[in-house]
């Protein structure tokens, strides 16, 4: 086995240049680190020690890029998403870490479920990771003390099992050394809306239940209790304009996912219930203004939010009186290259999109040694064709749910490799031979 990766004259996004800069670097595959960026890295080593990955000029390394909020339904769902089938949906857009949310049957709010997730982590993932715990109102100090526990999600809304929690103002919060993660809706508003309006017919409902109005007085309480506690605050897909003013200046991080960046309303016409997520797409001006944010540099980070439910759990019935279509978009080969859209648009630079696709996740998650490319670091890499025309079809959803609504949309760059902690995976192979990769041959790291 070769000791050595060389990828050789590609053009690199690195930390300290505005531009990309065509260099070599150098991968130790024995222990999945940078050994060196430079033009000539190569030295003593012996042409047998070395495989080469020859780059040219279409070709974009950027720091594997980092999703903090996915659902990959272990346990509770396994029909819709495992570790293994989200890890091929998540290197196929350039993804080579993810934080898992807790909100599965049962719960990741004590020991025996979190064992379980862990577990089948370590048998089937392909990429990093790292766990949400749920707070209740009884586990905090398990969640804190727990070192397989990340961070903390805190729901404002209902979700799965007992993880509502809608009077913060009662919680403790001044321990900061985990990160308390926000689902910012407020549910008096939600429910009082769901009264009024009764069994959804159509999604457009749906956004209004759960209304900019829900979601803006959620997120302003959240800024309150940061005023009052200076607790370690973030917030998960912030979906309208309003929030982010509010958010701006407030100490309070957040995240925008992309279906609330690049989708609105409008397209309920087209793909109905499938885009049915909590919070909901907002009307065409909200989205507007988000995606002024994101050409502003506002946005600071991106989450796909990936939330992949069976088909049929997403269809509207008229005759059931209680069953509503599920809640959720599959979208983690997708979200990423909404973003590196814009890039090779030259509507955001590459350095931009590598900030809000990776690093700056490195930084507020606290993950060391990742997110950016640098010497010494582990080579968490995304090769990007910055200049191929393609659209999404559904022979592209990797994901175990089978389905997107994002097929037919059209990208002008896309991610054709992946490098988890110096392993190398092809897009190709990811969809040829996917049942060759299920006995992994690499480390991966909980972060």
């Amino acid at each position: 086995m070769k000791k050595y990766i060389l990828l050789k004259s590609v053009n690199a996004v690195l930390p300290d240049e505005e531009k990309p800069v065509k260099t070599n670097i150098l991968i130790n595959k024995s222990n999945g680190l940078i050994e060196d960026i430079s033009i000539n890295v190569t030295g003593k080593i012996s042409a047998n020690d070395l495989e080469i990955f020859e780059g040219h000029h279409d070709l974009l390394v950027m720091p594997g890029f980092i999703d903090p909020h996915v659902h990959f339904r272990i346990p509770g769902k396994p029909e819709a998403e495992d570790w293994f089938t989200g890890s091929l949906a998540a290197l196929s857009g350039g993804i080579t870490t993810v934080l898992d949310m807790p909100n599965n049957s049962p719960a990741i709010t004590s020991e025996a479920p979190l064992n379980m997730k862990l577990d089948h982590i370590c048998q089937n993932s392909l990429i990093n990771y790292g766990i949400f715990g749920g707070l209740t109102t009884s586990n905090l100090d398990f969640l804190l003390k727990n070192p397989d526990i990340k961070a903390i999600k805190v729901y404002m809304a209902s979700t799965t099992g007992d993880l509502l929690m809608n009077n913060i103002e009662k919680l403790n919060f001044t321990d900061k050394s985990k990160i308390f993660c926000f689902h910012a809706e407020d549910d008096l508003i939600i429910k009082n809306n769901e009264a009024a309006t009764g069994k959804i017919t159509d999604p457009w409902q749906h956004s209004k239940i759960r209304s900019e109005e829900a979601a803006l007085k959620a997120t302003r309480e959240v800024i309150e209790m940061y005023k009052k506690t200076g607790g370690n605050f973030h917030i998960a897909h912030v979906s309208t304009y309003a929030e982010i003013k509010e958010l701006e200046h407030s100490g309070v991080s957040f995240e925008c996912a992309p279906h609330h960046m690049f989708c609105n309303t409008e397209n309920y016409k087209q793909g109905g219930f499938l885009w049915k997520c909590n919070p909901p797409l907002r009307e065409q001006k909200t989205q507007k203004l988000i995606m002024e944010s994101l050409y502003n540099k506002k946005i600071k980070m991106i989450a796909t939010d990936h939330a992949p439910h069976l088909l049929s759990d997403k269809q509207f019935i008229e005759n059931d009186p209680i069953k509503s279509p599920a809640s959720g978009i599959p979208s983690l080969e997708v979200g990423s290259h909404l973003i590196l859209n814009e890039m090779a648009n030259g509507k955001i630079s590459a350095r931009y999109a590598s900030q809000i696709l990776s690093t700056n996740a490195a930084m507020r998650f606290n993950i060391k040694n990742r997110g950016e490319i640098k010497k010494g670091y582990f080579a968490d890499l995304a090769i990007v064709n910055q200049n191929q025309t393609w659209a999404f079809q559904p022979q592209d959803v990797l994901s175990k749910c089978g389905w997107t609504p994002f097929v037919n949309f059209s990208f002008s760059a896309k991610v054709v490799a992946a490098f988890v902690n110096g392993h190398m995976f092809t897009v190709k192979e990811l969809k040829e031979n996917a049942s060759n990769l299920k006995n992994k041959s690499h480390q991966i790291y909980k972060v």
